[in-house]
């Protein structure tokens, strides 16, 4: 009784914070609108379940936004469930791929050849096979899949033949170059050893409750690596590597290098065990030093349930930070970088503790969301037991969802300022980040569980300016991913990495978008690509879409391929 009667005291005063907050610094005109049924989307998330409450049915989905037949805006793919013992709702559950028609969706899933039923958890998208679009990868319940893009708004399924049909049950995923040979490698996030066979009944029999399991009540699963051999085959190399390590049960991963020595680094979000960081020794072995560096654990030394993750410099001193959501009654854990190769947990300081405390966090990314030259953070939350009310009164299943402004490496949470939106409750759990009606701020999907999910226009009344990046690699891989950008626009520094991966279930938009404040133009560009190629451009234009291929000027080009 006191632990609810305290949880509800503490939600009272956070949201009372949050009015003030917005209150207090006007929000800056920030606003985010459901456009959802507007914009055609019809698609519902189904987990499948038929009462049995199996652990997959409470943390699916996912979703992604990217511009899958190069015509220069971005499209959305969601996941969805399957049917499982019991089941008795609508069929069948196919994911389900929407294409953009100058911001109105159309559902092209069957002429797409996407239509092959599976339980389907996250996805990840590149161009593994460096033809020039992209391809895309889903994690599962059962048999993963890779459908390579034919270049005219078909897909193939190639798994057998690329060697990554791991079938345990798959979370997120990413794409990185972990030997900086031009070719996308994979890894592959598993959560736990569960099968509908060892599922076992959580709950109180007495009472007639039954809830989804704890994962401590599983064992943990060993995640696996791939190495892309070049000519359409992966490599399981998880041994050789040293990342298959016991006891992980991983829901979240990025590739970032976050040491800074032109390798790509893995950083593995667990659920209740210590999170990994996977420091790459640049010949194709990694060692796992998140203990060390000071990201496996919370601020007091405990395990938390690492879900969501994304990386950013939230504090402008030009080194990447990261960011994990977490449990109720845990914090979303802010762990800033030092510089010297450690990380300290400015949870607190940040103002980013407190208004996480009552929730439980999935989807998350930091984006500029009024183009001030700062990363502000989302945040998407949701619980995982159904009726969660059995343990206590001051909490529930469905829950608000969380937007968070920068002010100067501070954050506030101005949710309640931000729309209707985010006064209304749901079951959030995947979150992919992209400009998908091209007017210059990001956006957001988000993918709920068993249910529709939201697309969500920015319409911020901000004046500033901004930028989009589309990297196209020769001799690194021709996404870009993993390439380093430093912008200085009116005197202030940014910096940022082109990420596969991250967020949770879900892919952003692999452009990077800047905000430039007051400044219309871009002072200084600098890049790093993977390969090592370093190159600098200056006084660019700004409010464009800025195509820089390797080796190459700058193009003020419509398209984003």
């Amino acid at each position: 009784m006191r632990i609810a009667f305290a949880r509800a005291s503490l939600m009272l005063m956070l949201t009372l914070a949050s009015v003030l907050a917005t209150a207090l610094n006007g929000n800056d005109g920030a606003r985010f609108v459901d456009v959802t049924e507007k914009a055609g989307i019809t698609f519902e998330h189904r987990h499948g379940g038929g009462g049995d409450k199996h652990i997959m049915e409470t943390v699916g989905g996912g979703a992604s936004l990217w511009d899958y037949d190069g015509d220069g805006d971005l499209d959305i793919y969601f996941l969805n469930g399957a049917p499982l013992p019991g089941y008795e709702g609508p069929q069948p559950l196919w994911n389900a791929l929407y294409r953009n028609d100058g911001g109105r969706f159309v559902d092209v899933t069957a002429e797409a050849g996407l239509t092959e039923p599976g339980y389907s958890m996250g996805c990840v998208v590149a161009d593994y096979d460096n033809d020039g679009d992209l391809d895309l990868y889903i994690t599962s319940f059962g048999k993963n899949r890779l459908y390579r893009n034919n270049g005219d708004g078909t897909f193939a399924d190639v798994t057998e033949r690329a060697g990554v049909a791991d079938a345990r049950l798959g979370a997120s995923a990413a794409f990185g170059d972990i030997e900086g040979d031009g070719d996308l490698d994979l890894y592959v996030t598993n959560y736990v050893a569960y099968t509908l066979e060892n599922s076992i009944y959580c709950g109180n029999r007495a009472e007639g409750i039954h809830t989804y399991c704890h994962p401590n009540n599983y064992e943990g699963a060993f995640d696996v690596l791939y190495r892309n051999e070049g000519d359409g085959t992966f490599t399981d190399v998880s041994s050789r590597a040293g990342i298959d390590l016991p006891g992980g049960k991983g829901l979240g991963v990025i590739f970032v290098d976050l040491d800074e020595d032109g390798d790509a680094d893995i950083y593995v979000a667990n659920d209740s065990v210590m999170n990994f960081f996977f420091r790459n020794l640049g010949d194709g072995r990694f060692e796992e030093t998140a203990l060390s560096l000071g990201v496996g654990f919370s601020e007091d030394g405990r395990p938390e349930a690492g879900m969501g993750l994304d990386f950013g410099d939230y504090d402008g001193d030009e080194a990447l930070d990261l960011f994990v959501t977490n449990y109720e009654l845990e914090t979303n854990t802010l762990y800033r970088n030092l510089g010297d190769g450690t990380f300290m947990d400015t949870t607190y300081q940040s103002g980013l503790a407190l208004p996480s405390l009552p929730w439980v966090g999935f989807g998350t990314g930091f984006f500029d969301l009024d183009n001030d030259g700062d990363q502000d953070l989302f945040v998407a939350n949701g619980h995982v037991m159904d009726h969660p009310q059995s343990r206590s009164d001051a909490t529930s299943y469905a829950q608000r969802n969380q937007l968070y402004e920068n002010d100067g490496g501070h954050f506030s949470d101005i949710s309640a300022g931000a729309g209707e939106y985010f006064r209304e409750e749901r079951v959030s759990r995947g979150v992919a980040f992209g400009d998908w009606d091209n007017d210059g701020d990001p956006d957001l999907l988000v993918a709920n569980n068993n249910a529709a999910p939201d697309l969500l226009r920015n319409d911020n009344d901000s004046l500033n300016h901004w930028t989009l990046l589309h990297l196209v690699g020769r001799n690194s891989n021709r996404d870009g991913i993993g390439a380093f950008v430093r912008l200085t626009a009116g005197g202030k520094v940014q910096v940022d990495a082109v990420r596969s991966g991250g967020s949770y279930l879900s892919q952003s938009d692999l452009r990077l978008h800047f905000g430039l404040g007051a400044s219309p133009r871009i002072d200084r560009l600098e890049l790093r690509w993977p390969s090592g190629l370093e190159q600098v451009f200056e006084d660019l234009p700004g409010d464009q879409l800025l195509l820089i291929r390797e080796g190459g000027e700058p193009e003020v080009s419509p398209m984003v391929r």
